[in-house]
């Protein structure tokens, strides 16, 4: 399930390629010499610089779609979902629930539109029941679910990708089948806000690299430089979420794929190693292409937004590492 579910996750993050993003490599070296170095803020702030503008009517503070509705208030965006299987002529699929509901901001950076603050909302309510102590629980499915997104400021216009799944649902030998994205739905809603909490710059992501992997030993090393990530003094619970993969980044079936996850989701990690020695995942990366790569994210809380079950910063990628 995991393996199957942070394949999908790596997809959907396909669009980052922020390698193709770095004007002259490395921070603060080549065509920045004799500047600062400049640095990836990812705490959560007031007065940032004007960000992406939709080419839409101005001054507008809803957006709605059949599935999706949004209202700017004056705590941020209020966001409506409604449950897939109560629209007319819904997928038999979405009956037992979804299996992945994402809220991603989309932002314009160095002229390439990215994914960037991801939140997970929590897909329990549109589930039918569930297990507690080895025993089933049956539940009415909501019919939607609504939550505060508060990284916003006034003034300011925000795209958000709306993605939701179907559930997977389980093959004959148990083993949950591949996510049947002919059935997924992936809405987009631009509005400007009218106040918010702060939010995340991310301008400095075209100035350079910012993670880094290497390999000896069969140990993994990620580590990053020049970050400095979220603060708990707005966000708490501020943690490290780091994806390995094996392949070129090709995301070709059976050539690129996801192997580990290292998480640690109550403290901040820069540097972290880890052994890559399950015997399937390192025959994977040593048939295949004999590479890696790392996708390295923060997570962290936001008081009283439980809908929310992880928000994640924008996903990171690090060059290809060889194991030779």
């Amino acid at each position: 399930m995991k393996k199957a579910v942070k394949t999908f996750f790596a997809l959907a993050a396909i669009s980052l390629a922020l390698c193709s993003c770095s004007d002259s490599g490395s921070s603060g070296s080549d065509g920045d010499s004799g500047t600062e170095n400049r640095v990836l803020d990812l705490r959560i702030q007031n007065g940032g610089v004007a960000r992406w503008i939709e080419k839409e009517v101005s001054g507008t503070y809803e957006a709605e779609t059949d599935l999706v509705k949004v209202t700017a208030e004056s705590d941020g965006m209020h966001f409506t979902i409604k449950n897939p299987a109560t629209l007319a002529g819904s997928d038999e699929k979405y009956k037992e629930g979804c299996n992945w509901i994402g809220v991603y901001r989309l932002e314009n950076i160095g002229g390439e539109e990215i994914q960037t603050t991801l939140a997970v909302v929590d897909k329990s309510p549109f589930e039918p029941g569930h297990w507690n102590n080895e025993t089933w629980i049956e539940q009415e499915p909501a019919k939607e679910i609504n939550f505060v997104y508060p990284l916003c400021e006034a003034g300011e216009q925000y795209k958000f990708k709306v993605q939701i799944e179907p559930q997977r649902g389980l093959d004959e030998n148990g083993i949950e089948n591949p996510v049947d994205r002919d059935h997924g739905y992936f809405h987009y809603l631009t509005l400007t806000a009218k106040g918010g909490i702060g939010d995340i710059d991310y301008s400095n992501l075209k100035n350079g690299e910012w993670v880094f992997a290497s390999y000896s030993d069969n140990k993994a090393t990620v580590w990053i430089e020049n970050v400095i990530p979220p603060q708990d003094s707005v966000v708490k619970n501020v943690g490290t979420y780091i994806d390995i993969f094996y392949g070129n980044k090709e995301w070709i079936s059976g050539e690129t794929d996801w192997y580990c996850l290292y998480e640690n989701p109550s403290a901040v990690e820069k540097n972290v190693s880890f052994e890559l020695k399950s015997d399937f995942g390192l025959q994977s990366i040593q048939n295949y292409s004999n590479t890696f790569f790392a996708q390295y994210s923060f997570t962290f809380e936001v008081p009283d937004c439980p809908q929310v079950s992880q928000w994640r910063t924008v996903t990171l990628e690090s060059d290809l590492v060889s194991l030779n």
